[in-house]
């Protein structure tokens, strides 16, 4: 049974519900035989007016890659990929996903069956926090668009709650936002439009932070001036200072969650839409941290409930896997077992006492303090100290449940520091790396397939042992809001194979865009990947598909907008080439032009031998190389006879027939010993270079011309008179055009005894 292919399709490879609901997934699916791929589309529909990444859209082009052909089921975080359009946009974009199961996640479709968010108790619990304790009934809420599911759900809870209490709502108490930690002006609208606000319902903790902002600025102090909690319980809102009371709603359990219900429909079983609860966590937005200690006497000391006790103060180890989570949890009820067993026996004694401190620095040391919250953790301790000495009368009874507590505030401190140590050291790291990837990825300067292996050649530093370059046949401009037609093929640059870079030969470069997931190049435990655009403004170059890694969730982005910005670099650089190419060629064909052009302009039309000017060009060279050997250079002033008489008798063909016939008798005569030229209409020169006087060169062409004429059954005759000059040693500084004036006088007379016999008697003819 071919295994089947999971896709997650979500915002932000970055956003924090992305990385906990891919975990929760993960996790659900342990003992399944499946490969997943996460496709982060971003924020579809957005109006990206006035925003610094106004390309972003172009992470939506991934989607256009899921085929039925190559996944089986999917799972989409529907509100959250579109909670910055309409519900009209969002429906299209799900109309447009391949034909096959889908589970919505943190979401609700008519058509689709999901699972979402009780968005109604926790947000309840806090509202009737904040009206009990403190008496608040002036609450406004920095909401989400109307049309998302779940900002619509909670807004509700907030008019309910308020109905319920007899509170009147007021239009000045809630503003809509984008859901965004960019949602400031909306923030800072609420605040100005409601001055005696007391307290404030963010729909989320990005809301939250960017409130957080605008209170800072405004001199406002959250927990003190005015009270605030959002929903998610995202790692961002619980390092907020003050720390942010929120709702309790793990993407980790909705993503697993979701998992098991698209097996379910899988197998062929029907599914309604389902509801996880939440939970209110108060944290110091809401008033001091000791105000807000939520563990009862019972709970602390009641052996019975230390495992609901560790899932609440310790409940991000969800995330882990089940053994890691086991063990810890084991740690811990042990060591509270110990501090049970030891109030109750009022037992002193000393080793067991350093068993037990050594006992929680190892349980701490595990990294039990990455999995919860100090605002959760101090109000423990501080209740846990209380109770125990309640139950202890000695002196001596009490200074070693001091010591133990500082024991275990000093070995919390410790490892912190240490963290913070490791800490300093990674960003360290991570910022040597990718400086060091921005410096190799750029680093071209010619634009061939071996570029293409260099950027995937140090993704060491992500973590990642496998990824695919693909590259479109040519880069396609891709504006917002405009359809994305997909190549049907793509090509495979390069690979990376557990960690070792490879050139693809180009017979295999040539990859169906329905097999970029898994074909002959990729690896077969590619477990879980993750698809991102390679693109460069509105242009899109191709995409780069890669195992999916911790490392991934906090600098993926910036991974493939550096590869996006190389890939721009290599098509400049190899339409250079090209250009460079054809600039070459160009140069070569002119040069071949120009000689042709050149051999044009030196030689005559008609005959093919020089002309003026080639005659010209060549003629001082041969004088002077035969003058410096002391050969004499006769040269020569040769004019057709009575050419005008055969123009007007026998027609110009003959009389062209005439000029080429002399131009080929000349260059017989000489052959290799000079060089003739047409200087004029029916007028030659002839510079000789051989043995023969003027005398016997002169009889030689006329000889020529005579036995042509007495073989030709032209009824005309064909004839030349020759004018000569000799060039010596002793006139060597003659000019051509002195020496062409003395033969023009020689041909002059020449031409007074010239045979003026054109046509050929009938006898001849005969």
């Amino acid at each position: 049974m071919a295994k089947k292919t999971i896709a997650f399709l979500t915002s932000g490879i970055t956003d924090g519900l992305t990385r906990e609901a891919f975990k929760g997934i993960e996790a659900a699916a342990e003992n399944d035989d499946v490969n997943f791929i996460t496709v982060p589309v971003k924020y579809i529909g957005r109006d990206f007016t006035g925003l610094p990444d106004k390309y972003e859209y172009q992470y939506e082009i991934t989607a256009n890659f899921l085929k039925k052909e190559n996944v089986s089921g999917l799972i989409v975080a529907a509100d959250y990929i579109g909670c910055l359009t309409t519900r009209e946009v969002l429906v299209r974009f799900m109309e447009i996903l391949p034909d096959v199961p889908i589970v919505l996640m943190a979401s609700k479709i008519p058509g689709y069956a999901g699972v979402t968010f009780d968005n109604t108790k926790g947000i309840k619990d806090a509202l009737e926090y904040l009206y009990t304790r403190y008496g608040t009934t002036k609450i406004g809420m920095l909401g989400g668009p109307e049309g998302n599911s779940d900002a619509d759900e909670r807004k509700a809870a907030y008019l309910e709650f308020l109905q319920d209490h007899g509170i009147e709502f007021k239009e000045n108490w809630f503003v809509e936002s984008n859901l965004t930690v960019r949602c400031r002006p909306e923030a800072e609208k609420l605040l100005q439009q409601f001055p005696d606000v007391e307290a404030i319902f963010c729909v989320n903790d990005d809301t939250a932070i960017a409130l957080y902002d605008v209170m800072k600025n405004r001199g406002l102090e959250p927990g003190a001036d005015i009270k605030v909690f959002g929903f998610d319980n995202s790692v961002a809102g619980s390092l907020l200072n003050p720390s942010l009371t929120t709702i309790d709603a793990g993407a980790y359990d909705l993503g697993g969650y979701a998992y098991k219900m698209l097996k379910r429909k899988l197998e062929g079983e029907h599914l309604e839409n389902e509801m996880l609860p939440t939970r209110f966590i108060c944290r110091d937005s809401f008033g001091s941290i000791n105000e807000a200690v939520k563990f009862s006497v019972d709970k602390v000391l009641d052996k019975g409930r230390l495992g609901g006790l560790f899932d609440q103060l310790f409940y991000r180890f969800r995330e882990c896997d089940s053994e890691e989570s086991e063990e810890i949890r084991e740690d811990f009820i042990h060591i509270m077992e110990e501090i049970i067993d030891i109030i109750g026996s009022h037992d002193r004694d000393e080793a067991r006492i350093r068993r037990l401190k050594h006992n929680i620095r190892a349980f701490l040391k595990e990294g039990a303090l990455d999995y919860t919250d100090y605002d959760e953790l101090v109000p423990f301790i501080e209740r846990l100290q209380a109770e125990m000495l309640t139950k202890i009368d000695d002196c001596e009874g009490k200074q070693i449940i001091y010591e133990v507590v500082e024991s275990l505030y000093k070995s919390i401190i410790k490892v912190q520091n240490n963290n913070n140590v490791k800490d300093d050291e990674y960003v360290g790291n991570l910022m040597n790396s990718m400086k060091a990837l921005v410096r190799d990825s750029l680093n071209f300067s010619y634009a061939n397939d071996l570029s293409y292996l260099e950027l995937i050649a140090h993704l060491d530093w992500m973590n990642i042992k496998n990824a695919y370059l693909y590259i479109f046949d040519k880069p396609i401009v891709h504006l917002q809001n405009e359809v994305f037609n997909v190549p049907e093929t793509l090509n495979l640059k390069a690979v990376l194979k557990d960690g070792v870079p490879e050139s693809v030969p180009f017979s295999k470069q040539r990859i169906p865009s329905a097999k970029v997931f898994s074909n002959e190049e990729t690896a077969e435990d590619d477990h879980s990947l993750v698809i991102m655009p390679l693109h460069f403004g509105d242009t899109v170059y191709g995409i780069i598909v890669h195992e999916l890694t911790e490392m991934t969730f906090k600098n993926g982005e910036f991974l493939t907008n550096q590869l996006g910005t190389a890939a721009r670099m290599i098509d400049i650089l190899r339409v250079n080439n090209d250009v460079q190419k054809q600039l070459e060629d160009s140069i070569a064909v002119m040069r071949q032009h120009n000689i042709e052009l050149d051999k044009l302009s030196r030689n005559d039309v008609l005959t093919g031998i020089l002309n003026r000017r080639g005659f010209n060009d060549n003629a001082p060279a041969i004088i002077q190389e035969n003058l410096d050997m002391g050969h004499d250079v006769l040269f020569l002033y040769i004019d057709m006879n009575n050419l005008k008489i055969i123009n007007d008798r026998f027609g110009h063909e003959e009389g062209d027939f005439s000029l080429k016939t002399i131009s080929h008798i000349l260059a017989d005569v000489i052959d290799e010993r000079g060089i003739v030229g047409r200087i004029g209409g029916d007028e030659y020169a002839m510079i000789y270079c051989g043995l023969l006087n003027e005398k016997e060169l002169n009889d030689r062409i006329k000889a020529t011309f005579d036995a042509f004429n007495k073989h030709s059954d032209k009824p005309y005759n064909i004839s030349v008179s020759c004018g000569f000059c000799r060039i010596s040693s002793d006139n060597r500084r003659i000019t051509l055009e002195e020496a062409m004036s003395v033969a023009d006088r020689d041909l002059y007379i020449a031409k007074q005894n010239k045979d003026n016999r054109i046509v050929k008697t009938r006898s001849r003819r005969a």
